[in-house]
């Protein structure tokens, strides 16, 4: 009843998988125009994901930035090669931000 957060870690990697499928169920949501696009991300990520609705909106507003990074990538790229380079590139910042602060 707690959600992914109670009693257990969550992977690293699992989050960068979250991250980017949140990412580019966000960028089909602007692409078609949804009305609530937030809201419609939390509710597939909690659907497909099996988490509590609290803990879906808590991931998605602590990773809003890189979330919104992703669908920006998916809007931009043009080839698979472009969005892996994209996706370095967003790491690679991610990293020197964390490093930094």
């Amino acid at each position: 009843m707690f959600g992914d957060y109670a009693g257990r870690q969550t992977e690293p990697r699992e989050f960068g998988e979250r991250t980017l499928k949140a990412g580019r169920m966000l960028h089909m949501c602007h692409e078609n125009g949804t009305e609530d696009p937030w809201n419609t991300v939390a509710m597939a990520v909690c659907a497909f994901e099996g988490l509590h609705t609290k803990d879906g909106w808590e991931f998605l507003l602590t990773n809003r930035r890189d979330i919104e990074d992703v669908a920006g990538l998916f809007e931009r790229a043009t080839s698979p090669e472009e969005f892996r380079d994209g996706l370095l590139e967003l790491k690679e910042r991610d990293l020197t931000r964390r490093m930094d602060g």
